[in-house]
């Protein structure tokens, strides 16, 4: 009953169990002292020095009682799940066998965090490896396509003969085609020079509204051919930034495209900017939806990626956070 009553009345944490048996130790040794002091010839003890004294000693050894029971029982049923989780013999003492399981879960710890550093590691150079591949058959590639896209120019800005309006539309479409194949070679080839740390970022400190008004005319004439109209709110007073002009440019032609291809007459195309630190946030609205642009954003991802800015999507919007 007792002892059930001070466990409740005892903090649980540990510090709280120790310090609450030590304290009425402490009490009792200056209450010794006040003894020692009445103990001298001529002096008697007042009894109520004798009763507090005893009865501290009572609530120590109380307390003492419990919380040794207490720390006993938790480190038996720890030692009882260690031996179950791990087959531990009980030859050892409690303490041991915790010791050992932790022993060995450290040594487990160390195996896996050092393989993982191991896949990792091939992970990256696989990555690596094949990004190398890929910008070479790219390069090929795109070489290639030129020997064709060559001819196809060639006949149809010099006539060597009369063709008739199929073969010239028949050679129009065959150049767009191969225009449209060229351009994705050299977008999958970024992709992968960003993989393999081949695209070098030329970082300067440039004005970010300017950027975003650089593109605004392709944004417009795209917005405007869905029959929707342009929001722009771009927030004065914007500090310069670390970025690569050139690929930040690029990026937002990429993303305004795509949302213009979702826009229409009750969706504009809105795009704003705003300060966020020392850096910037570009917002556009709505997110494209096509597989296009799912493959345009993560053009778009390592192209800011390269110049330290991310890529984020939230709310039917995408922001490019630049520099901060």
């Amino acid at each position: 009953m007792t002892r059930s009553f001070i466990a409740k009345k005892v903090s649980l944490s540990v510090a709280w169990r120790l310090g609450a048996g030590v304290l009425p130790s402490v009490v009792a040794v200056v209450l010794v002292i006040g003894l020692f002091y009445y103990g001298e010839i001529g002096r008697e003890a007042p009894r109520y020095l004798l009763a507090a004294a005893s009865a501290l000693t009572l609530v120590s050894l109380a307390i003492a009682w419990a919380n040794a029971r207490y720390f006993a029982n938790r480190i038996a049923r720890l030692a009882r799940v260690t031996d179950q989780a791990h087959g531990g013999t009980g030859r050892t003492d409690e303490f041991d066998r915790i010791e050992q399981v932790v022993g060995n879960l450290g040594s487990a710890l160390s195996a896996a965090e050092a393989e993982k550093e191991k896949s990792d590691a091939l992970a990256a150079a696989r990555l690596f490896d094949e990004s190398t591949m890929l910008a070479g058959v790219v390069s090929d590639s795109i070489a290639q396509l030129d020997e064709v896209r060559l001819p196809l120019h060639i006949l149809l800005e010099s006539r060597f003969g009369e063709l008739n309006e199929n073969q010239e539309e028949l050679l129009r479409d065959a150049r767009t085609a191969a225009d449209a194949v060229d351009v994705a070679l050299r977008r999958l080839g970024q992709l992968a020079d960003a993989d393999r740390d081949a695209m070098p970022a030329q970082r300067e400190l440039v004005q970010i509204n300017d950027v975003v008004r650089s593109v605004l005319p392709l944004a417009r004439a795209a917005a405007e051919r869905q029959g929707a109209r342009t929001e722009i709110s771009l927030e004065p007073g914007l500090p310069r930034t670390l970025a690569d002009r050139a690929r930040l440019a690029e990026a937002l032609a990429l993303l305004t495209a795509g949302a213009a291809a979702a826009a229409g007459p009750h969706v504009p195309l809105s795009i704003s900017t705003e300060r966020s630190g020392s850096g910037a946030i570009i917002r556009i609205t709505p997110a494209g939806q096509q597989a296009s642009d799912d493959r345009a954003r993560i053009l778009v991802s390592r192209l800011v990626a390269v110049q330290g800015g991310k890529l984020l999507a939230k709310d039917g919007s995408l922001s490019l956070q630049v520099g901060g």
